[in-house]
């Protein structure tokens, strides 16, 4: 746990920030879908749209500390997680800020989903998207940051 946020102060240290740039518009755009499919999939409890927005070998860690390793595990992650919750009555994503260094875009903010049996998910985050040979823009490395009581 000290480990990630030890990282996530680097990420957003003055010093890393001053050497980021200006977003492009093709990532914008691309982090933007990214950030709908998830408010879509939770909505209507499909894993894959959510899972399509990350890099073959992403990895994404939660608020325990636990990582997964690569797009297919996320995606079974994500079914299992939707199959224990159901679709969610209210999502939103709420990008704080950003930052551009060449393929990569570090993005920070909060993402919030509401579902019938009255659980809640509001968690920070910090994620990492790459530019794809394609031009796409996926998720490389995302983290999700514990909001403390």
């Amino acid at each position: 746990m000290m480990k990630r946020l030890v990282v996530a102060a680097l990420l957003l240290s003055p010093a890393c920030l001053a050497q980021g740039g200006a977003i492009e518009a093709g990532a914008r755009k691309g982090i933007a879908a990214g950030n709908q499919a998830w408010i879509d999939g939770m909505k209507q409890g499909m894993a894959a749209p959510i899972a399509a927005t990350y890099t073959e070998d992403a990895v994404d860690c939660g608020s325990t500390g636990d990582c997964i390793r690569g797009r297919g595990a996320i995606e079974q992650h994500l079914k299992e997680q939707i199959e224990s919750l159901g679709r969610a009555r209210a999502v939103s994503v709420r990008s704080v800020g950003s930052v551009q260094q060449g393929d990569f875009v570090y993005e920070w903010g909060r993402a919030e989903a509401s579902f019938a049996n009255g659980k809640k998910i509001v968690d920070r985050y910090l994620t990492v998207w790459q530019r794809q040979a394609d031009g796409s823009w996926r998720i490389f490395r995302n983290m999700v940051i514990p909001i403390a009581d």
